[in-house]
């Protein structure tokens, strides 16, 4: 099912948004375009090249939708809410700017005009909705049973959500996750698709349980908002936490509202008054194709993985 959540998010005024199609190791095995599942009932119908039966896979998603509230260029580390020697492209609000990367399109992205004082910058750093969207639709090369007993070889994404990445119901300021036993997916004909957009609430970093008594009482994160050390992405070093606002870590998985995102920058940013910004995104494996993990035919979900981003200053 849906694996360890990590989410690169960051874009220029002129931010070339694309999805490249270079398969990775969780990529989907596919037969032609068909995502190669096995015949009959199977607790392990799919495969990738790090485990050829499994449950789940990762594919290019058509369209992915991202909420941004801020996003900046920093001097020093700003991955505990310190943003005083930030510059910024978007500065904090409470009224995210959505977009939607929509594969293989790419385009700018609608925010104010910005500018950023030259000088030697160590840190990137977003703020963004913890609720992603994904909207999908796939082929298998066998039968595959989704939502209200639906059967087919063409399956897609029918039911908005949102759901919880630990699969589990929790009450959030964007509105209550539904149940792990809940499939979002319709499969039928081709003809018949009609994918909508699927939210999955990013609420949990720490792979863990957040009522972990069974009791109803949802565990108080330990510290800085669930923070995670994110290890090594392809600028830099990444670390995450979640926020219930621009300036307040979130306490637990329920008032978890957004994502602050930080990259300490292996080569710093050389920001000069000439300077222009650049952003590629790349959306392979950034969908989570989530079968039931019993010994069924059943899809459940496609889940929100992660992307990667390459920021330039060009001169």
């Amino acid at each position: 099912m849906n694996k360890f959540f990590t989410l690169l998010v960051f874009l220029a005024l002129n931010g070339l948004l694309i999805g490249t199609s270079v398969a990775g190791d969780s990529t989907c095995f596919k037969t032609g375009d068909a995502i190669t599942t096995v015949s009959g009932n199977s607790a392990t119908p799919v495969g990738s090249l790090e485990d050829s039966t499994a449950d789940s896979c990762n594919d290019v998603p058509d369209a992915y939708k991202i909420a941004l509230h801020m996003m900046a260029l920093c001097k020093d580390d700003p991955s505990l809410l310190d943003f005083s020697t930030c510059q910024y492209m978007l500065s904090p609000t409470d009224t995210a700017i959505d977009h939607t990367i929509n594969f293989p399109a790419f385009g700018p992205l609608a925010i104010p005009a910005f500018s950023i004082l030259p000088g030697t910058y160590n840190y990137m750093v977003s703020i963004l909705s913890n609720k992603i969207g994904i909207k999908h639709t796939i082929t298998t090369t066998n039968t595959t049973t989704g939502a209200s007993s639906s059967t087919g070889t063409t399956c897609w994404t029918s039911n908005a959500g949102p759901s919880g990445i630990a699969n589990d119901e929790e009450d959030t300021p964007h509105g209550t996750t539904i149940a792990a036993s809940t499939q979002m997916i319709t499969c039928g004909a081709a003809a018949d698709a009609a994918p909508i957009f699927s939210y999955e609430i990013i609420n949990n970093l720490s792979n863990r349980d957040c009522d972990t008594d069974n009791d109803g009482t949802v565990n108080a994160y330990a510290t800085n908002g669930d923070r995670q050390d994110m290890g090594i992405i392809g600028n830099g070093t990444a670390y995450a936490s979640l926020l219930q606002s621009n300036t307040a870590m979130a306490d637990d998985c329920e008032d978890a509202d957004r994502l602050l995102w930080t990259i300490a920058l292996t080569a710093p940013a050389v920001v000069k008054p000439t300077s222009s910004f650049n952003l590629q995104m790349r959306t392979q494996d950034s969908v989570s194709v989530d079968f039931s993990g019993s010994s069924d035919t059943n899809i459940m979900k496609m889940g929100a993985d992660p992307l990667q981003a390459f920021f330039e200053v060009i001169d």
